[in-house]
């Protein structure tokens, strides 16, 4: 079978003429000449094999195959112009959909003031967290089953776009019945010498420990290891041993059974990324909540959390996100 190639100007212009039952008076509408609309109709005749409208001195009647043809196009406009129009109100991130796989401490704590800040300025916009470790925020980017993830890693991953925009200190984690709890910093040295709880290696967090024992040429007393940070807290909590977090993953306010302390020597930062598959960027949808959180930077919304080091100028510079 023949290939069809009817335009859409085409099939405009074939139910103009049958609404207005004129040649004259359908130019006037689609703004062609009265012999440009002919022959447009006449390669629309081409396509579908057959004539579409016969003529009179005073008007033009619909052939039965015109007749047949009709609602079927003017079914296939309707739906053009609906698709359009809801990409129209993509573009204008009035509407959409947005995944985003995050670590779970950046779930927790950053995800829900910008998701409130998204909310207010873009309400259309459907957004599904996922909180996942490290591991799988990176897979469900890399499959696609996410718009972007937020995680950390040390190392830049060459399959992924990222860009650093945060960044949090890492503290010792302790009970408070621990003596070490008394004192206002902790050096890395002094917490090897206690029962050390770790996360599993599939998480963002034991690259953290990693790095700071490859610094100081130190080993660690693991006496468990979790993979994820309830489990950790509970541990600690009992008096199992102590840990070490960064800082929007750390107990939040004056907890009762637990205490964190800067640790030094060396100073460990986390960095916080926002991931995405190269070459292919932010649809619409998705970079209202990039938007939203350059906004919470901005105006202060995320200065109280984690005591993170937020850098706003790394997301104004990001190219994968499409300018508002």
């Amino acid at each position: 079978m023949a290939a069809r190639n009817a335009s859409l100007k085409q099939l405009r212009a074939f139910v103009i003429v049958a609404d207005k039952g004129s040649f004259v008076s359908a130019a006037d509408v689609v703004m062609l000449s009265q012999p440009a609309l002919s022959q447009c109709i006449r390669q629309l005749e081409e396509q579908v094999g057959g004539r579409l409208f016969t003529r009179t001195t005073r008007k033009v009647h619909l052939t039965p195959l015109g007749m047949t043809f009709l609602p079927h196009a003017r079914s296939l406009l309707q739906h053009f112009d609906v698709v359009m129009s809801d990409v129209d109100t993509m573009v204008a991130r009035q509407s959409g959909q947005v995944r985003i796989a995050c670590l779970p401490s950046i779930a927790a704590r950053l995800m829900p003031r910008v998701l409130a800040a998204n909310d207010s300025t873009f309400p259309g916009i459907h957004v599904t967290i996922v909180d996942a470790n490290m591991r799988n925020v990176t897979s469900m980017v890399l499959r696609g089953e996410v718009d972007f993830g937020i995680g950390s890693s040390i190392k830049d991953l060459p399959e992924m776009d990222s860009i650093i925009f945060g960044r949090d200190e890492v503290h010792a984690v302790l009970p408070i019945t621990s003596p070490l709890a008394r004192r206002r910093v902790l050096k890395w040295s002094e917490i090897a010498r206690q029962p050390f709880i770790a996360m599993s290696r599939d998480t963002g967090l034991r690259e953290l420990v990693s790095e700071a024992t490859t610094q100081t040429n130190l080993t660690l007393d693991f006496v468990a290891e979790v993979s994820n940070i309830a489990t950790l807290n509970g541990m600690i909590e009992e008096g199992l041993g102590i840990s070490a977090l960064p800082g929007l993953a750390l107990p939040r306010g004056h907890h009762p059974f637990l205490r964190h302390r800067p640790l030094i020597e060396p100073v460990i930062r986390r960095s916080i990324r926002l991931y995405c598959k190269s070459d292919v960027g932010l649809s619409p949808a998705a970079s209202t909540m990039l938007t939203s959180l350059k906004r919470c930077i901005r105006d202060g919304t995320l200065a109280d959390i984690g005591n993170v080091e937020w850098d706003l100028p790394a997301l104004d510079r990001a190219e994968i996100i499409p300018p508002v």
